[in-house]
């Protein structure tokens, strides 16, 4: 095995490494992967608990018409995961559960905030979606420094400040406003076309999450499916193995080494965390170092519970937020959108939030009583609960920051994976890392 040449070594198989795998054996590539872990899929795994399957955080995966992951999923899979719409996304406040607002009209009738805050936050997205193609600096700026010319009050910045945490990781002072326009869908994050500014004024009349959806099976049915899909004669896996080093001369890539042995290949791609790439490769230039060390990381706090029976309150087909709190979730009722996913009679619901330090009793603590005061009826039904502490994507979207490139500074080694492409989030944001890396391979001859 130390001496055999491989076409391309892929480090890690999470999502982003084994899409990755696929795409490459598809293409003829022979690849070996290599996982630290014991596991393959990284985040996007399921596993049983008494009888639940809980997924590695709550997931929605979104654009399943024309994104990425449907590229990739009608070139190279030929297991074909299936999804179910994930419903609407709602905002529950004081026992109330309405609709986010994605429309002006929606917005006029969200009187969860008072008719003030409205107007205020219908002048803010018509100002934000108009810049978008007119001045895009001043979208690069924080959400909180866009928003504070017009005086929110405290309970808007909270609902502000909620959906900056769930859409990149990080507050709404350094979350960039375009983030938001992009993770609501009113622009393409990577476009500023002037066409498209006129599309994005239309969606202010309808917008929808009508493409978005939910693998049945639980998210694990994305990674066994494409694992499925995966030629078994051309691609070998090495689990419990870690790479600390990857091999470059003059600059060009050469294989890696693992605390085991040593592989050797002219084409390497990294899914690992991007801060740790100068760990690995010797003499990366300081300026790119530099740039790695500025991308920031995000902890999620997941709490699962099994519920004995189902609950009238959480009886919607979609996903809810709850932001007048200190302590925000979101929270989705998996079990709605799959019953196979509970015991019979029985529901499952996953609720999340950013966490800025290590597992604690108090933080878990704390976070149930929000989740308790929001939902009273859950307590007393609980049949299990589950903690899971991730890093739900490997770096946030924040003001000032760049993410790599897939086409790294040594030749033939390509970067894929949540911190290399800053659109859309989870899945879909690994997917568009991926498809600029095949797209990158291919400009270098690699693919045909």
């Amino acid at each position: 095995m130390v001496n055999k040449k491989f076409d391309a070594i892929v480090v890690g198989a999470g999502i982003s490494g084994i899409l990755s795998t696929l795409a490459l054996a598809r293409e003829g590539k022979t690849v070996l992967v290599i996982e630290k872990n014991s596991v393959l899929g990284g985040n996007c795994r399921t596993y049983e608990i008494e009888g639940y399957q809980v997924d590695t955080g709550p997931h929605a995966i979104t654009d399943l018409i024309n994104g990425p992951l449907k590229k990739l999923i009608n070139d190279y899979f030929r297991v074909v995961p299936r999804f179910f719409p994930i419903g609407s996304y709602y905002v529950r406040d004081n026992g109330k559960l309405q609709e986010f607002p994605l429309t002006l009209l929606q917005l006029a009738k969200f009187d969860i905030l008072p008719k003030k805050e409205r107007l205020i936050m219908s002048s803010a997205m018509i100002d934000a979606v108009a810049n978008f193609s007119l001045n895009r600096e001043l979208l690069d700026k924080s959400i909180y420094e866009f928003m504070k010319k017009y005086k929110p009050s405290s309970q808007t910045w909270k609902l502000i400040n909620t959906v900056s945490y769930f859409l990149s990781g990080k507050s709404m002072k350094e979350t960039p406003t375009w983030r938001i326009l992009g993770g609501s869908g009113y622009v393409d994050e990577n476009s500023s076309h002037k066409k498209n500014q006129l599309k994005s004024l239309i969606k202010f009349k309808k917008n929808n999450y009508s493409s978005h959806g939910y693998p049945l099976g639980g998210i694990q049915s994305i990674t066994d499916c494409a694992l499925n899909s995966i030629p078994k004669n051309s691609t070998i896996f090495k689990l419990n193995e870690k790479v600390v080093k990857i091999i470059t001369e003059k600059n060009i890539t050469k294989g890696v080494q693992t605390d085991k042995n040593i592989y050797n290949s002219d084409i390497v791609i990294y899914s690992g965390f991007m801060t740790n790439l100068p760990n690995l490769i010797d003499n990366l230039s300081k300026v790119y170092t530099c740039e790695l060390e500025k991308l920031k990381q995000t902890k999620s706090l997941t709490i699962w519970f099994g519920l004995k029976k189902k609950l009238l309150e959480l009886s919607y087909i979609g996903s809810e937020i709850y932001f007048n709190t200190e302590t925000p979730y979101w929270a989705i009722p998996v079990s709605n959108l799959d019953s196979h996913l509970a015991p019979k009679n029985k529901q499952l619901v996953g609720f999340s939030t950013i966490i800025e330090n290590e597992k604690s009793e108090e933080k878990i603590n704390n976070f149930k009583k929000t989740i308790f005061t929001a939902i009273p009826n859950l307590f007393e039904n609980i049949d299990f609960e589950h903690v899971q502490i991730t890093v739900p994507e490997k770096a946030a979207v924040t003001t000032g920051v760049k993410f790599p490139s897939p086409r790294s500074t040594i030749k033939n080694l390509y970067l894929v994976g949540t911190d290399t492409d800053m659109r859309s989030m989870g899945i879909t944001r690994a997917s568009h890392s991926v498809i600029e890396a095949l797209k990158f391979m291919r400009e270098d001859n690699i693919l045909d």
